[in-house]
């Protein structure tokens, strides 16, 4: 298994914590509701308890021999609508990828018999991710006051460096360069490629994308924060993450093409 040294990934996370805290402010110095962490911890604990109790649930019934795969399914779907979501992926997205990992892991495991000890892991794997994207809000939002003018320094000092190639352009590059690093087997500097090229470039389209077409959204994110880390941490072939990154170009062309309509629309406007 291939993770980010220890020191790395707590000062991610400390970074990330200052660009949520800076972030949370508004033009009017108003929190929209899910900037506005001390209020909604609450309401992040309680989603959680509920997916927490949906995990117990399904992981019982498996090992009673039921199918579930559909249910895990429909648990990414609340993961996706719940607050706690959005939270995380704001304030503390270091930990956004462990989270659709495990729940990506699940995911697979169900799909076999009688693999009652991988289901058992995954679902500790998760339970794991879910409290510490907690704990990574609950101290965002402690240091949400405190920071938000030391956060507006680091948000200007830490943006992609500057590119006139079209964004989706640059994505697939550096798909491409998550292969051949991984290929080479620097699993950590593929993985840390791949987690840049999604906070850097795909989250700055997401908004136009979404608009138009939610699922297509929803599927690149799997594939960046699921999909493709899992493969790296199963240590999968390098041909297996080429056939992946395969599908995402394709689905990244869609976002292309919907793009360009944006772009005409607009001008068309004016």
């Amino acid at each position: 298994m291939n993770r980010l040294p220890r020191p790395i990934l707590h000062t991610t996370l400390f970074v990330c914590l200052c660009l949520g805290a800076a972030g949370a402010v508004q033009a009017h110095g108003e929190l929209s509701p899910v900037d506005d962490l001390t209020a909604h911890i609450g309401d992040y604990e309680n989603e959680v308890a509920d997916m927490r109790s949906t995990v117990d649930s399904i992981v019982a019934d498996y090992a009673a021999g039921e199918a579930v795969a559909d249910r895990v399914d429909a648990l990414v779907e609340t993961w996706e609508e719940v607050e706690f979501h959005e939270a995380v992926e704001t304030h503390a997205m270091p930990l956004y990828p462990s989270i659709w990992i495990a729940l990506g892991g699940l995911r697979e495991a169900v799909d076999e018999s009688g693999a009652d000890a991988d289901v058992q892991q995954w679902q500790r794997r998760l339970e794991q991710a879910l409290y510490e994207g907690v704990g990574a809000l609950k101290l965002a939002a402690t240091q949400q006051d405190d920071e938000a003018d030391t956060a507006e320094t680091a948000a200007h000092g830490h943006g992609a460096a500057a590119d006139e190639r079209p964004t989706i352009t640059i994505i697939k590059d550096n798909l491409q360069s998550v292969v051949k690093t991984y290929r080479e087997g620097d699993a950590e500097s593929a993985q840390s490629l791949l987690h840049q090229t999604y906070i850097e470039r795909f989250e700055g389209i997401e908004g136009d994308l979404i608009e138009r077409d939610a699922d297509l959204v929803t599927d690149l994110e799997k594939d960046f924060n699921a999909t493709l880390p899992l493969l790296m941490e199963k240590q999968a072939s390098a041909d297996d993450l080429a056939a992946e990154v395969e599908k995402m170009n394709a689905k990244l062309d869609r976002a292309q093409t919907l793009l360009d309509d944006a772009a005409k629309d607009q001008s068309s406007v004016f």
